[in-house]
């Protein structure tokens, strides 16, 4: 794996983490969220169901599809045995006509209809308020049926009534039908900051505008968001629904609902601070990575020219020093072995066999400093490359190819080019002669728009992704390394088993 592939391997677990981290804040949030309206429905499930007032749920056709526990209780029925009942069975027959009539007249822009009507005598017999109105989809009727009761009565309910109002974690108002708030719940105050007092008389479009209370009024409901201050200059963010009080002269007042959002509204501007922080992250640490991968590939070709400039100091100090020294040690004794020619002494031998260790040691200089940097590099690239190719073909029993352009397209390429693809070149056989069993080898060179076209292609087994990723496999990245700091492409051919291997390289000119 290259120093490139790796830094984006790890830009992208850094953004992965930074990722998990927002997706994680974002579950808890919603989690949060999902607890509270889990516990909302809950808390209205509870109200509903232990509710004073009966509460009804009729299909189109009259039956009841759910009730409270007061409607079980008013109708002396058992609260499962409810649905699938015909509401005006527990209607006296007198009054089972107006009924079926009052359910037949409701439409669905959800207006209110009323009537009073007597109980079953197997049920009391006593007498009810009964008030209906249709859902918007038209398909479900909501009833609500309150015993006509005494005076006493009435106010014993009322107090409970508020008492549930007292209790609920959602702030309420009731206003008139000019607007003016006559009643508040202590959760309105504490949302909006306003004491009872305070509260009582103001004008309900303080609250939320006079364009909202005009459309409740209007329409008969309104929903949605608002933002406020409070007195102490804390502010707040609250869903308000407004619905109209029907009465028999048409609307009589107005219900205010308010649910604090404050701090979901926090939590939502937090994550979306958090999104943005992920962003800006992400840049700034895109461009810590692209420049400290630009600065290890400078260093990348800085360590190569070094190198080379080294490997060329140290060969010529070798052909300077150890290969003159050398020489002249063998022109002395080449020297001494003409005197001793024709004599089969002891020390005759012994002089042959040191000129003999002198020429091997020659030739191992040599080979080192061709090594090193060949000084056939200094008579161009087609003869370094000649070069190379005889010397592989000494070296083992391959068949080898050499294919060059003419001396113009030669001349377009530089020194340093032509360094970095000669040792393309050297690196690519040598990994031919290890680990390839191929048979034959083809070198090609050409020039092509002002580009360089190098490729070198083996019959042999191929190069597997595995093995081009394998810890220490420093071959490939050398010469991918030696590419990119000249802005060039490196690319293998896709394995195929017993396809071979052509490695390619463009260098711009």
């Amino acid at each position: 794996m290259s120093r490139t592939d790796a830094l984006r391997q790890w830009h992208e677990l850094q953004v992965s983490q930074l990722e998990l981290e927002v997706q994680s804040a974002a579950l808890a949030e919603l989690e949060r969220q999902k607890r509270e309206v889990e516990q909302g429905l809950l808390r209205y499930a509870g109200l509903f169901d232990q509710a004073p007032v009966c509460y009804l749920a009729l299909a189109r056709d009259g039956m009841i599809a759910g009730a409270n526990r007061a409607a079980a209780a008013l109708f002396a029925m058992a609260l499962q045995d409810l649905p699938g009942q015909p509401v005006e069975r527990f209607v006296a027959p007198a009054c089972q006509p107006a009924l079926r009539q009052l359910l037949a007249s409701l439409h669905a822009d959800g207006a209110s209809a009323a009537m009073d009507a007597q109980l079953f005598h197997g049920i009391g017999g006593g007498r009810v308020h009964i008030e209906a109105n249709l859902d918007h989809a038209g398909e479900a009727i909501r009833m609500v049926l309150s015993e006509v009761r005494s005076r006493e009565q009435n106010d014993a309910a009322l107090r409970r009534a508020f008492a549930v109002l007292d209790n609920l974690g959602e702030g309420v108002a009731v206003a008139d039908a000019d607007g003016v708030i006559a009643s508040v719940n202590p959760a309105f105050c504490a949302i909006s900051g306003l004491t009872e007092v305070k509260s009582i008389g103001s004008d309900l479009a303080d609250l939320c505008g006079a364009e909202v209370a005009l459309k409740a009024l209007t329409s008969g409901s309104w929903q949605g968001e608002i933002s406020g201050r409070r007195p102490d200059g804390g502010a707040y963010q609250a869903t308000l629904s407004l619905r109209t009080l029907a009465g028999a002269d048409g609307c009589v007042g107005l219900v205010a609902v308010l649910t604090d959002i404050s701090r979901r509204k926090q939590a939502e501007s937090a994550l979306q601070d958090l999104h943005r922080n992920l962003e800006t992250r992400v840049v700034q640490r895109t461009a810590e990575l692209l420049h400290a991968n630009g600065q290890l590939r400078q260093l990348s070709a800085h360590m190569a020219a070094v190198k080379e400039e080294e490997r060329k100091r140290i060969a010529r100090e070798i052909h300077d020093e150890l290969g003159q020294n050398l020489l002249a040690l063998k022109l002395d004794i080449a020297q001494l072995n003409e005197r001793m020619e024709g004599r089969q002494t002891r020390f005759a031998r012994r002089v042959g066999a040191a000129l003999e260790n002198i020429d091997a040691t020659l030739r191992s200089v040599r080979g080192i400093m061709n090594e090193l940097r060949p000084s056939v590099l200094d008579l161009g690239l087609a003869a370094a490359l000649e070069w190379l190719v005889n010397d592989f073909r000494h070296r083992s029993s391959l068949h080898y190819e050499l294919a060059l352009p003419g001396e113009t397209e030669l001349a377009a390429i530089d020194s340093e080019t032509s360094l970095v693809l000669f040792r393309i070149v050297q690196e690519a056989l040598v990994n031919v002669l290890r680990h390839s069993r191929a048979g034959q080898v083809a070198v090609r060179l050409g020039v092509e728009h002002e580009v360089a076209l190098l490729e070198v292609e083996d019959n042999g087994i191929g190069i597997a992704p595995a093995c081009r990723e394998r810890p220490g496999s420093f071959g490939l990245i050398g010469m991918q390394e030696r590419v990119d700091a000249l802005h060039g492409s490196f690319s293998l051919n896709e394995y195929e088993p017993g396809a071979g291997c052509c490695v390619t390289v463009r260098l711009p000119l």
